[in-house]
């Protein structure tokens, strides 16, 4: 079976983070330019960027150069896959391939609400045999546009070598970290910034987040702010820290989370979306959202019971090994397989199909 992963790689991430290093973990084949789209005039793909571009937000040209190639593939020999790992970023023009040795897939990491303000058209959806989700909040959405069986569950994956439990002698007492941006619920973190200052002045929240956000924290005396940091900075950030703090709007997966669970390190959290599919009460404290005092009241408690703080630390290392990428990368290899099990099986119900 041939892969060709179709990849827009998220700037912010670093060279251990994202999504796209399950391209680590899955040979792959390159996807060819095709003739159709050396042919394409510039006039055409102005035409059809900007007919997408009205659709999805994120889109660029050179989305539109990918979905050509992927179109044009017509493979006579073996099985191939196609698979967008950004879907929200890259798929409008993509065809249904009547080609039986050809899967489209796609994997979609936005939470409802937000992939509806972003992606205004589910048309495309009618085109792909294979839908990744990285939280199962999203499955109730995406069924009501395809059948269910070509939907699969697979969890983002976090590399287990990189983040790891660091040396005890790099803990700093009282040290709580925050890493991230997107969907993270700031008018929240503030606030329990705020209330720690006033009830447990000795803690040190270590903000790791975009540098268009450190007005968000003047007045917080107890904020340490970074951004733009190098990868090997973050690492020694979440090895310092007590304990990694994540209140959030809404959320699939979270690589922050991933990373800190990797690090050993208990999470205080919001219970929202689909982070009960990476994290439980064995090595988190979730609460509702927007729940400040109760965020709050976790991180203090979890500060003052270190015997806790750590057991809930080792199960956090412990589940982590769950999504490690060479896991990860078996059972998207199980889906692509059950793709084309499912078409064979079909074709032996009804002989007559082609």
């Amino acid at each position: 079976m041939k892969i060709h992963f179709v990849n827009v790689r998220t700037m912010h991430h670093s060279a251990h983070s994202g999504y796209d290093r399950l391209m680590d973990y899955v040979s792959q084949a390159p996807l060819s330019t095709s003739r159709v789209w050396k042919k394409m005039s510039e006039r055409e793909r102005k035409r059809a960027y900007h007919q997408a571009k009205e659709q999805i937000s994120w889109y660029n040209l050179s989305d539109l150069e990918m979905e050509t190639n992927v179109n044009a593939l017509d493979p006579r020999v073996g099985k191939h896959v196609c698979h967008f790992l950004y879907g929200e970023n890259s798929v409008y023009h993509i065809k249904k391939s009547d080609n039986p040795r050809k899967k489209i897939f796609v994997s979609f990491h936005q939470p409802p609400e937000v992939h509806q303000q972003f992606i205004r058209t589910r048309e495309p959806l009618q085109s792909i045999d294979g839908l990744i989700v990285v939280g199962t909040n999203q499955i109730p959405f995406f069924e009501q546009y395809m059948d269910r069986s070509n939907i699969h569950f697979i969890p983002h994956g976090v590399d287990t070598d990189f983040f790891k439990p660091g040396p005890t002698t790099a803990k700093i007492t009282n040290k709580v970290l925050f890493v991230g941006n997107w969907l993270r619920d700031f008018e929240t973190l503030v606030a329990v910034a705020e209330i720690l200052a006033a009830k447990a002045p000795e803690v040190v929240l270590d903000i790791v987040t975009l540098e268009r956000n450190k007005l968000l924290f003047e007045g917080c005396g107890n904020v340490v702010f970074s951004s733009g940091i190098s990868e090997d900075l973050l690492l020694r950030k979440y090895w310092e820290a007590s304990l990694l703090f994540v209140p959030m709007k809404d959320c699939t997966a979270n690589n922050s989370v991933l990373e800190g669970m990797a690090c050993g390190l208990p999470i205080v959290t919001t219970d929202i979306g689909g982070m009960r599919d990476y994290l439980d009460e064995s090595c988190a404290v979730l609460c509702n959202r927007g729940d400040a005092a109760g965020l709050a009241e976790a991180i203090i408690a979890l500060l003052s019971d270190r015997k806790r703080s750590a057991q809930l630390g080792a199960r956090s290392r412990e589940k982590s090994l769950q999504f490690s990428w060479p896991k990860v990368a078996d059972m998207l290899h199980a889906a692509y397989q059950k793709s084309f099990e499912a078409q064979r099986d079909s074709g032996r119900r009804n002989p007559n199909c082609a």
